[in-house]
């Protein structure tokens, strides 16, 4: 018989490929079907354990299949991985985990192709031979930490190995549940209070976040309903913050959507002023709107609106503009994990986009603003060089410096003005800052 939170997680991920689907969009429906909380965490595992790790898993499936790993049809193919997902990283006992998987085949041939491939790596696990670093950098680290060559490759051709492969470690490791505390309805110190069951500790650098450490949906925190607080990565808080968003001013938010760092700039302004959440997408705007309701926030103003194509009406009117534009995402590949099916052609272009954003938002500063670029990946190519091209083409603004210290003493200093914040060091998302100034007389 077959047991129906595999059977679910099988169809789940062969029709996310197939549709090209985001996990983090597509899940909380699939969810719905399953009324034991159990059964809601092995199917998030499943689902997200056979995603990340899907290039390792592909090398076992290989050594160990008769046919290439690409000629198998997409089902036999999810079947496999779903297989040695369960024995290799959550050492399911062996016959439990054979049995379930050919369990999930359709008919008698698939069954026995199945049997034969998952008892075979059982007979002989050492024929799986795992690429060695000795033997080239990129295919080890491809196939050591599941991501695909390119990503591999820019990451050690930007940071080196040594940091290279200490990121990639640091994306292999489960991301925690980060929040940011909604400071207009409480205090860092109550909701943690409020918080303690569930393994609640300060944030290291924002001092208005909170790490959960036990496994929560965050709708189920005590508190979520009354709005004391919102889902934002430690990265993302420092974001808002280093916009320095002060009570009464105009800022503007250009690719706003959910809305997260829009609701810290309207908490920054303590609920004064106006927050102008734009975004390309009307679709998304209801994810503000409701969010800002949600948490009582009356300064986020949504609208639609493509940031390639700048409110004229404003031009030399707001007093700060974040850019957090649409990037390849590298640096929250740890909590989404379908980052890593991305090919290459996919984002390079990229940077172009993101400095025509950049380009035209930085027509709505008067003099004197400030202006912050961010990114959540790690490619140089989408984050120092357009901060640096950008900076070449415009000597009205010049970079503005800044340090975020942590609460044990460790300082992370920007230079020029801008600041990677990198996993392993930081323990946050991977993340791009920049800040920038519009300086006073700029156009005397």
């Amino acid at each position: 018989m077959k047991d129906k939170v595999r059977d679910a997680a099988l169809r789940f991920l062969c029709d996310a490929e197939r549709d090209k689907k985001y996990l983090n969009l597509a899940l909380p429906s699939a969810l719905a079907a399953f009324d034991d909380e159990r059964d809601r965490a092995l199917f998030t595992l499943l689902v997200y354990g056979v995603t990340e790790k899907q290039i390792t898993l592909d090398r076992y499936l290989a050594a160990y299949s008769s046919r290439p790993v690409e000629e198998l049809e997409r089902f036999t193919r999810y079947i496999l991985r779903l297989g040695f997902y369960q024995l290799i990283f959550l050492a399911t006992p062996p016959h439990a985990a054979v049995n379930e998987t050919v369990a999930l085949a359709r008919q008698q041939g698939e069954r026995g192709f199945v049997n034969a491939v998952l008892r075979s790596y059982l007979r002989e696990p050492e024929k799986a031979v795992l690429p060695k670093k000795e033997d080239g950098l990129l295919p080890y680290l491809s196939v050591r930490y599941s991501f695909p060559l390119w990503m591999c490759a820019s990451l050690v051709r930007d940071y080196g190995e040594k940091t290279a492969e200490e990121t990639l470690e640091a994306f292999s490791r489960k991301a925690p549940l980060t929040l940011r505390v909604n400071t207009e309805k409480t205090s860092r110190e109550e909701l943690l209070a409020l918080l303690s069951p569930f393994g609640a500790r300060e944030t290291d650098f924002s001092d208005c976040g909170i790490v959960i450490g036990e496994n929560a949906a965050p709708s189920r925190l005590p508190g979520f309903d009354e709005g004391l607080f919102f889902v934002q990565d430690e990265a993302s808080q420092l974001c808002a913050r280093l916009l320095g968003a002060k009570e009464g001013e105009d800022v503007a938010d250009v690719c706003a959507a959910p809305g997260s760092k829009s609701f810290s700039l309207a908490l920054d302004m303590k609920g004064t002023g106006r927050v102008r959440s734009f975004d390309l997408h009307r679709s998304k705007l209801s994810l503000i709107e409701s969010g800002a309701r949600r948490l009582g926030l009356e300064n986020v103003f949504p609208a639609e609106q493509n940031a390639l194509s700048p409110r004229k009406k404003l031009f030399g009117k707001l007093d700060r503009v974040l850019c957090d534009v649409p990037c390849s995402g590298l640096g929250v590949a740890a909590k989404k994990p379908d980052i890593r099916r991305k090919e290459e052609a996919e984002v390079l272009p990229l940077p172009e986009t993101s400095y025509a954003i950049l380009d035209a938002s930085s027509d709505y500063l008067r003099e004197g603003g400030v202006l912050v670029y961010s990114t959540c990946t790690l490619r140089r190519a989408e984050n120092d060089e357009v901060c640096r091209r950008f900076l070449a083409a415009h000597p009205e603004f010049s970079p503005l410096d800044f340090t975020f210290t942590g609460r044990d003493g460790t300082a992370l200093p920007s230079e020029n003005g801008m600041l990677t914040l990198l996993p392993a060091k930081t323990h946050t998302d991977g993340f791009f800052l920049c800040r920038m100034i519009k300086k006073e007389n700029a156009h005397a």
